[in-house]
């Protein structure tokens, strides 16, 4: 028995870590709206807490002057509190968790030396979200209907989960090209073909 868990862990392991590439449809299925949002804010912040984090994102709208979009997150340092330079925010990425990983990290890059490592204080993510098998950023779920929607096939659609960036193209490889000329070599895959 003990052999078997071995294998399968082992056979776990080895299986690539990418998700199933979607049709058009399926697609279409998949994808929130891009119109609308809630901020969902961490429980763990105390309600004054909460109540400032709930104020910075019009606040950040304001600043950057367009809308906060999905997937966002602002991660915060609990030693050194909301009101910090380690308060930092990642907005525009294909799932809530690459959005965590760079809040995370940039919040953690400016976090006191004595302090804890940083937590979520709260995500921006689409009206009565709830995972799918797939998700986009607002900007790529935006060229999804404006571009790939409207373009013949054959016609892939390539992201990339790490940075959010999005590209579409003619074959797989064409979309992998232009996704990672913004992008890292090797950090696009395709996740829609037709």
């Amino acid at each position: 028995m003990r052999l078997v868990k071995t294998f399968l862990a082992a056979l776990i392991l080895a299986s690539p870590a990418s998700a199933q590439v979607l049709s058009e449809s399926e697609a279409r299925k998949s994808l929130f709206p891009t119109r609308g949002h809630v901020v969902q804010v961490s429980g763990k912040l105390s309600k004054f807490d909460q109540n400032i984090v709930r104020q910075i994102v019009p606040l950040m709208a304001k600043q950057l002057r367009q809308p906060v979009r999905y997937y966002a997150t602002i991660a915060y340092s609990p030693d050194d509190g909301v009101v910090h330079d380690s308060l930092q925010a990642a907005m525009n990425f294909h799932t809530p968790q690459a959005a965590d990983r760079a809040a995370l990290a940039a919040c953690n890059k400016l976090k006191s030396r004595s302090a804890n490592g940083c937590r979520v204080a709260a995500r921006v993510v689409p009206k009565r979200y709830k995972p799918r098998p797939l998700t986009l950023s607002i900007d790529a779920t935006a060229a999804f209907n404006s571009i790939y929607r409207k373009a013949k096939s054959p016609k892939s659609f390539a992201i990339s989960r790490k940075t959010g960036n999005w590209a579409v193209g003619k074959s797989d490889g064409a979309a992998i090209n232009s996704c990672e000329k913004i992008g890292r070599p090797g950090d696009c895959e395709i996740v829609i073909r037709d």
